[in-house]
């Protein structure tokens, strides 16, 4: 039997030996740190269902922040102008579709098989090279004078880009390791200033005799709060915190190896960011499609975005938090919890998906008067109630179901999919239903719902017939894990004789 020393029986400091032993092996002290890190595997649905309402409420809180601002723009805007609701709309519809290429969500992937495959140093060398990713900015409009308003609100949120980058990807960084409260925190404090200074300085409320700055300082505060929330999270949290300690490697640029840039692209920039470029530009083609009817009609298409954001930032937290556990079970070599875990996370999303259909089938009216009072702008939005909300629901099931094939890092088949759904059944779907049956929201919205009900039949397919054993080697090899399965096994029977001998 091999010797191997115990801390909680004779605890020591010294783990450098004087003498190395070929029969007595040097103790890492790493390696005890990064299997409780790789022993959360739940016992029972129930366990997992508990936990992934945990780490899933904590992660809504940190994602209301910048859906939360972009959708409070929103409000404060409807409360400006229609023609400052329809120029921030304008603007989203092209901003969204390139900023996706700025957030590499693929790094929740790696560092939490990292850490569940026992090389958690790993993670933070994938932060290195996510951080080397460039973007291209652009800006879109239709109308002259909107166009010119839309250009203004897109050129400003672009100081924002840089202060963007680096709270996304610290916060893939935190939530791969579950730590949340940075997140919550840092997140509500940036969305209670977004609110705050919008309501001073756009609409001038509640400040006497001042009207505030109207729509040119929208995109101003937004900015600078985007700026004061990264600021708070690295000065509190990294700085005074040093809570990116344990996996973090230190500034070793050596590490940024060929090979390692290669399994990110590989999972990140052709598959991962192309996939959702094309989701977005699709849903820009689909507003193009709506513009086209009129200002208002864009206007309440955006609108509606925003509520199925609003949506998607509670089915993506639940589904991303199981996602976390899919990885950490993936690299730690437990296929069937990784499965549970999944299918938890899915089922969770669902509930929360038909509770949001009842309230906007039966309440939809107090949806749209958050956004504006306009009563062309309701009429509208009711009249679309049912076809929207049935293109909610089959979203946001998408992207619950796509987090199982992310995790197992299936990239390229989720933006195969994605791209065939979307250019091959919900564009060609809505061109058709406008132009031949009804040229109105409720046309286009049933084609937008079609197309997600195609993508759901698909994502549900491939994650039906996955081979997870083969995808827990998949992550292991990616995750360069120092261990094997077997002497993880043969190391955790040592360790149970040598607890009975002690």
């Amino acid at each position: 039997m091999k010797t191997m020393w115990r801390d909680d029986v004779f605890p020591v400091t010294e783990t450098t030996p004087l003498v190395v032993s070929a029969t007595i092996p040097v103790r890492d002290n790493s390696r005890e740190r990064n299997q409780e890190w790789s022993s959360d595997v739940s016992e029972s649905i129930l366990d997992d269902v508990l936990d992934t309402l945990k780490l899933g409420i904590s992660t809504a809180i940190s994602y209301l922040s910048w859906v939360g601002k972009k959708t409070t723009d929103s409000a404060i805007l409807g409360h400006v102008s229609r023609e400052a609701l329809a120029a921030a709309s304008l603007s989203d519809l092209w901003t969204m579709t390139t900023q996706v290429l700025l957030s590499g969500l693929i790094l929740r992937v790696l560092v939490g098989s990292a850490i569940g495959s026992g090389n958690p140093k790993l993670g933070g060398i994938y932060l290195h090279v996510s951080c080397m990713t460039e973007s291209v900015w652009l800006w879109f409009g239709s109308d002259p004078d909107i166009c010119r308003m839309a250009g203004y609100y897109a050129r400003v949120l672009s100081f924002a880009i840089p202060a963007m980058i680096g709270f996304t990807q610290l916060a893939q960084y935190f939530f791969a390791q579950k730590i949340m409260h940075p997140l919550i925190h840092s997140s509500g404090m940036g969305l209670i200033a977004n609110l705050v200074l919008g309501l001073v300085f756009v609409l001038g409320w509640p400040l006497p005799k001042f009207d505030g700055f109207g729509f040119e300082a929208c995109p101003i505060v937004t900015t600078c709060v985007t700026y004061f929330q990264l600021a708070f999270l690295i000065i509190i949290y990294i700085y005074f915190g040093e809570l990116h300690l344990n996996c973090w490697p230190g500034w070793r640029f050596n590490e940024i190896t060929w090979s390692r840039i290669k399994t990110f692209s590989d999972l990140y920039f052709f598959p991962q960011a192309l996939s959702s470029t094309s989701d977005l530009w699709r849903v820009a083609v689909i507003g193009g499609v709506a513009a086209k009817m009129g200002d208002m009609e864009v206007a309440v298409y955006n609108t509606a975005y925003r509520i199925a954001w609003f949506t998607m930032m509670f089915v993506f937290a639940m589904a991303g938090a199981s996602s976390t556990n899919m990885c950490l079970r993936l690299g730690r070599g437990d296929s069937k919890s990784a499965r549970q875990a999944g299918y938890v996370g899915v089922s969770l999303a669902t509930a929360i998906l038909i509770t949001e259909s009842v309230l906007l089938l039966t309440k939809g009216r107090w949806f749209g008067l958050v956004f504006s009072n306009d009563k062309e702008f309701l009429l509208l939005f009711d009249e679309a109630l049912v076809p929207f909300t049935a293109t909610l629901f089959f979203m946001n099931l998408c992207v619950a179901l796509e987090q199982i094939p992310y995790s197992m890092g299936r990239t390229r088949e989720v933006f195969w999919l994605g791209f065939f759904a979307s250019w091959g059944g919900q564009v060609p779907a809505v061109l058709l239903l406008t132009r031949y049956w009804r040229n109105d929201l409720v046309g286009l919205y049933t084609g937008m719902a079609l197309g997600y009900f195609m993508l759901t039949i698909l994502y549900a397919h491939i994650v039906c017939k996955s081979d997870w054993e083969k995808y827990v080697e998949m992550t292991q090899k990616r995750s360069e894990a120092r261990i094997s399965m077997e002497e993880s096994q043969r190391i955790s029977m040592d360790d149970d004789v040598e607890r009975i001998t002690c």
